[in-house]
């Protein structure tokens, strides 16, 4: 039987490599968190390499090989699908599927594609040899090994991580949820109020009951707006403290990171990081409150529009599904969308970053107009994916909105039928019209909370890379400070750099007298010297010394 091939997304600019080999382990049947691929395939701020990528890959078992080829050599059993491939020689994809000359592919940044063999051969060749182009591929095979090997459990933790920020404020809540109970109860009150008006004021031509019944209704709105201003400082109160508590946590597991999660990330992807939270804060404070606020009324309103008229009822409940469904069907393609509008926004706040920090660098090697084509360059990308953000939203309420209207008409209809046949009064069509309109609303909000729940699901799984990493190794085994009449002494230290291909550099000879006033650094010319302090300060791992 023919499996499904798992498409992930990049949760990171840099992360192509990573996330390639972690759909090709999950295709087979095994699962590795990206924070652990990132470590085996030696990933830098630049990215990887493929090199890296085939280390990873023989080290939870499979057998790599990495090859130059035509594309006709990727067809039948010459490759074995799926495989790596190295895309517009910036980018890595996997090759799952190749058939009648269109190659399926399962893009990090992008999700699933197909492209037409010319298409794919134009991205994917470096070389031309003879008439045929040819380009890179790692080609992969699972040995024995990887299924022996122990798999590792997806973080499954969700919505869970976020619900204990809301414990500390349950007093407060609770006074939302009832003010949102509140002014439920005081709505429910105006379809039977617009009845009356028209059964019994206007029917019978008694003025001072029709008065009555507006009064009423003037201070029913005034009592329903009054618990509204009352719950908008409430919410702000905790909305507030939820924020900073959220991106006060958030600070203090990311200073608790060793230095070398540094050096592999870009500083736009932290920044964008800390921005996940306002859409989380969203979800919690606004959305959830809204959709329980939704649901009362859906019961309350639901309930009445039942009793007034079953058959409207049901009518309501099949148009209000097929909206859900509609909408539903975009949920996929729209978290691609935002997987790629945090890769761009991310590569504009580092961009601007550097800009901005390297201005000197900048204008001493007269390179202005360069950077500015650079930003301009990730402006074009981050309009393309605007565009295809809109153009899915406009699908999506153009749906909803034939499925909504379409409902609202066949119940005027029903209602009016049913007045001519003497079913139903004058006065209760208009308070059904007045309940579908107070149920479409809450519709709506569900809508969103679906939309915002996405967010945050999403914004979640980002920042629980960051939360779920190790802290700091702590410094107790660390010497620090020296004894008195004591000198220190290093010999035979080397160091190597972040890389798969990184050949170890040799210090002859590290020493510091005391009382401290000479330190002596011995090292070849092309290595640098901070990062050589870093490794006698253990901020790095790469360090070896007597």
């Amino acid at each position: 039987m023919k499996l499904k091939f798992p498409i992930l997304q990049q949760s990171d600019s840099m992360d192509c490599g990573p996330t390639c080999l972690q759909m090709v382990s999950r295709y087979y049947g095994r699962n590795y968190s990206l924070k652990t691929l990132r470590e085996r395939c030696n990933i830098a701020r630049s990215g990887v390499s493929l090199l890296g990528i085939s280390e990873a890959a023989e080290s939870i078992g499979f057998r790599t090989m990495g090859v130059k080829v035509e594309f006709n050599k990727l067809v039948g059993n010459d490759s074995p699908l799926p495989l790596i491939a190295h895309w517009n020689q910036e980018h890595f994809i996997v090759v799952y599927a190749i058939k009648n000359d269109k190659v399926s592919v399962a893009d990090p940044a992008h999700g699933k594609m197909v492209y037409s063999k010319e298409e794919f051969i134009r991205c994917w060749a470096s070389t031309i040899n003879g008439e045929e182009p040819e380009g890179i591929c790692l080609l992969l095979e699972p040995t024995p090994d990887f299924f022996n090997q122990e798999d590792e459990k997806p973080d499954r933790s969700g919505f869970s991580f976020l619900f204990r920020y809301l414990r500390p404020h349950k007093k407060f809540i609770f006074q939302l949820v009832l003010g949102l109970l509140l002014g439920s109860l005081l709505q429910l009150a105006f379809p039977f109020l617009t009845q009356a008006v028209v059964d019994v004021g206007i029917n019978t031509r008694n003025l001072n009951f029709i008065w009555l019944v507006l009064i009423a209704q003037l201070i029913l709105f005034v009592s329903r707006m009054s618990v509204e201003f009352i719950r908008s400082w409430i919410l702000l109160h905790v909305s507030t403290r939820i924020n900073i508590s959220l991106i006060s946590d958030f600070l203090i597991k990311l200073m608790r990171l060793p230095i070398r999660f540094f050096d592999t990330k870009m500083t736009g992807d932290i920044i964008q990081r800390i921005e996940d939270h306002g859409r989380i804060e969203n979800f919690l404070t606004g959305q959830t409150l809204n959709v329980l606020f939704s649901m009362v009324n859906i019961l309350l309103f639901g309930a009445v529009l039942a009793w007034y008229n079953l058959q409207i009822f049901l009518v309501f409940v099949f148009g209000s599904l097929l909206y859900f469904v509609w909408v539903w069907m975009f949920m996929k393609r729209r978290r691609t969308i935002d997987h790629k509008r945090f890769a761009q926004m991310s590569s504009e706040q580092s961009n601007l970053i550097q800009m901005i920090m390297g201005m000197q660098e900048i204008k001493l090697n007269n390179c202005e107009k360069q950077k500015r084509w650079e930003w301009e360059r990730i402006q074009t990308r981050l309009f393309r994916v605007n565009v295809q953000s809109l153009s899915l939203n406009q699908y999506q309420q153009l749906g909803g909105l034939f499925f909504n209207e379409t409902k609202n008409i066949v119940i005027t209809v029903l209602a009016a039928t049913a007045v001519v046949h003497g079913n139903m009064t004058l006065g209760m069509m208009l308070s059904v019209q007045y309940i579908l309109g107070q149920l479409n609303s809450p519709i709506d909000q569900m809508i969103n909370f679906a939309h915002a729940a996405q967010d945050a699901k999403i914004s979640l799984e980002r920042l629980g890379e960051i939360h779920n990493s190790e802290d700091e190794e702590p410094d107790v085994d660390r010497l620090k400070e020296l004894p008195e009449k004591a000198g220190l002494n290093i010999e035979n230290v080397s160091f190597r750099y972040e890389g798969p291909t990184r050949q170890k550099c040799l210090i002859l000879l590290l020493f510091v007298f005391h009382p401290i006033k000479l330190l002596l650094l011995l090292a070849p010319v092309e290595v640098a010297k901070p990062p050589l302090l870093k490794c006698c300060l253990g901020f790095t791992l790469q360090l070896k010394a007597k």
